[in-house]
């Protein structure tokens, strides 16, 4: 993307035959805003614009996305997630504002057909990130699975319209014999690494050696079900990096927005819900409140799409469909998580993650060694021990 005089008016003025209306003063660009570990494929700058119209003197910020020079957008490119993001933001999340007239994310202004966005700086608004290593707490986990209820509900709506195209809903899975046999290779370093920190109480070195050869298999099985008969447009990537919140003047959460869109689809919204429970979730907030949270994302839910005259979902459904997702809990704790708790001393960097197109098994290694994620993980396991997730 170019960044220049010309663009800048569109930009500002949300319609090039009026760009002529401004006048630009001055622009900046502030690169990787985002530390290492909480962003992978993408670079994100931000761009403060000084500019004048009608006399008075303006200043703004956006937020840039730009694919990412290093390998992992490339990867991305291969699982063409980033042929879903573009059409999420300029055509399902514009219809859901239009019902809702609220934005569940940040406003879009410009995007271009390299890939990249121009999207609304929703920190002068009063958003940021949280620590992913200390995760959510009861509040904020009650504010997101409001949010995503409703955001659930909506793609509901949207779809009976046929607002939500084929191309957004392919499932998650790359239905390529390259991609599923890069993706089975790094089920197997994550097997091998997550055998290795496994408390030895559960006895559970073996079977998780064992289960290795065939866990991508399984995964597919459950992404590409029709055993699921309530479906919605999932996130997919649900985890506390892709979400930025809001809190008042006494410090509780208020808002939270959604962010980053390109592994979309079209599921049971269990795989969201999991992926948010163990990727964000504190495990004491789990063990506590994890009853009071699914009745209050189901209500949300249910009044959304009650409101619409577009079904509903049960709490029994939920809890149904989430239990069968093993592989997909399995995929979570031997994956997501090590990458999710990698220190902020030592956060993972995905260039040496990825180099050259190969994964760095050593480097990689090293963050399943962490003591965040080993006790955060045990707690898992403990769980699915006692549903019988290994046996």
């Amino acid at each position: 993307m170019e960044i220049n005089n010309d663009l800048l008016s569109t930009i500002l003025s949300g319609d090039s035959s009026s760009s002529s209306k401004l006048v630009i003063l001055d622009w900046n660009v502030e690169k990787n805003i985002i530390a290492l570990g909480n962003n992978s494929s993408s670079e994100l700058s931000r761009l403060t614009v000084e500019y004048q119209k009608k006399g008075k003197t303006f200043k703004k910020s956006f937020i840039l996305k730009i694919p990412s020079a290093h390998p992992m957008y490339d990867i991305g490119t291969q699982w063409k997630m980033y042929e879903k993001e573009y059409p999420m933001y300029t055509e399902v999340l514009e219809e859901m504002y239009k019902l809702d007239g609220e934005h569940i994310g940040a406003k879009l202004y410009y995007t271009d057909d390299k890939h990249s966005l121009v999207m609304k700086d929703l920190s002068s608004s009063g958003y940021k990130m949280v620590d992913r290593i200390k995760q959510l707490d009861f509040h904020q986990c009650y504010t997101v699975l409001k949010s995503l209820a409703k955001f659930h509900a909506l793609s509901v709506k949207l779809d009976q319209h046929s607002k939500i195209s084929p191309a957004i809903k392919r499932p998650a899975w790359p239905g390529d014999a390259v991609l599923e046999g890069q993706l089975k290779m790094h089920l197997n370093y994550s097997c091998v690494e997550f055998a290795k920190i496994i408390d030895p109480e559960f006895g559970l070195y073996e079977k998780v050696l064992r289960m290795k050869d065939d866990l991508c298999d399984r995964i597919r099985e459950e992404v590409i079900s029709d055993q699921f008969k309530f479906k919605v447009l999932n996130h997919g990537d649900c985890w506390l990096g892709n979400m930025l919140f809001k809190f008042d003047k006494y410090g509780n959460v208020a808002k939270v927005k959604l962010i980053d869109y390109q592994y979309s689809s079209w599921a049971s919204p269990a795989f969201d819900i999991l992926c948010f429970t163990m990727g964000s979730m504190q495990f004491e907030v789990f063990e506590k409140h994890f009853d009071v949270l699914m009745e209050t994302y189901i209500e949300a839910l249910n009044n959304t799409l009650k409101f619409y005259q577009c079904g509903s979902y049960s709490l029994q459904e939920l809890n149904r469909d989430m239990d069968n997702l093993r592989a997909t809990a399995i995929l979570i704790m031997c994956s997501h998580l090590p990458q999710i708790l990698s220190s902020h001393e030592e956060p993972i960097d995905y260039q040496r993650f990825v180099n050259n197109g190969n994964v760095d098994i050593e480097y990689y290694g090293t963050f399943f060694k962490n003591e965040i994620y080993s006790k955060v993980v045990n707690q898992w396991i403990s769980y699915y021990v006692k549903k019988g997730l290994f046996d």
